[in-house]
């Protein structure tokens, strides 16, 4: 009896490690359908990056297309701003940018800059009542940039009176010079001015009828402006 126990008992534990393996080898999940699962949230991956490609793309397209773009703008034409007729909305026309049109989109640019500078902000809030540089007649000679608008806005917001050109012929950002003159300031400068163009929006900051600067912010090669005037 024993002996025939021990058999039974044998074959029961045989019986059950042929019952695990056919479970084990029989697994529903396979390599190939594992490659399949992989290659469909790929494929969906992809299309989802697709669609977000043609987004930003439609994006890009619909802001370029309501006015200006950041650096310059391949849609204006390659004529000098000083052969075009210069005025703002206002009829002002004592500046020279590439593109008045673009102002709306420089000043929007300017309010991001003004978020990002509120040390001149405050400033600005403070003395502006009291107009401290009342009577100063500035020229200035920088980048034409966001944040150089929001100098130049609180210097004459502090009763200055104001005139600018660019120190580099590629840093100007057409639109922000377009608002700036849009606001009404004297502003001579562009993105891809030639020598002699860098030199003439100097000299039309300095020489103007009537005004006479008293002060100078970061004029460039001064030694050469005392020589030619």
């Amino acid at each position: 009896m024993a002996s025939n126990s021990s058999e039974s008992n044998e074959e029961n534990h045989h019986s059950i490690q042929l019952s695990v393996r056919s479970k084990i080898d029989h697994k529903p999940i396979h390599p190939e359908g594992t490659k399949r699962i992989e290659f469909k949230d790929v494929s969906t991956r992809q299309r989802r990056s697709s669609r977000r490609s043609r987004s930003m793309s439609q994006s890009s397209a619909d802001s370029f297309s309501s006015g200006g773009s950041y650096s310059d703008s391949s849609s204006d034409d390659e004529s000098s701003p000083r052969d075009k007729p210069q005025k703002n909305s206002k009829g002002f026309s004592d500046f020279c940018v590439k593109n008045i049109s673009q102002a709306s989109f420089g000043r929007r640019e300017i309010e991001i800059a003004e978020q990002e500078m509120p040390g001149l902000m405050l400033l600005r809030k403070r003395a502006e009542a009291d107009k401290p540089l009342k009577g100063a007649k500035i020229i200035g000679c920088t980048h034409i940039t966001a944040q150089a608008a929001v100098l130049i806005e609180t210097l004459s917001a502090l009763g200055a009176n104001v005139r600018w050109c660019a120190c580099n012929i590629f840093s100007t950002q057409n639109e922000v010079a377009a608002a700036l003159a849009e606001a009404g300031y004297s502003i001579f400068s562009w993105r891809g001015e030639t020598e002699d163009d860098f030199w003439w929006c100097i000299e039309k900051c300095i020489i103007a009828d009537g005004w006479q600067p008293n002060m100078v912010s970061n004029l460039v090669n001064i030694d050469k402006l005392k020589r030619d005037f």
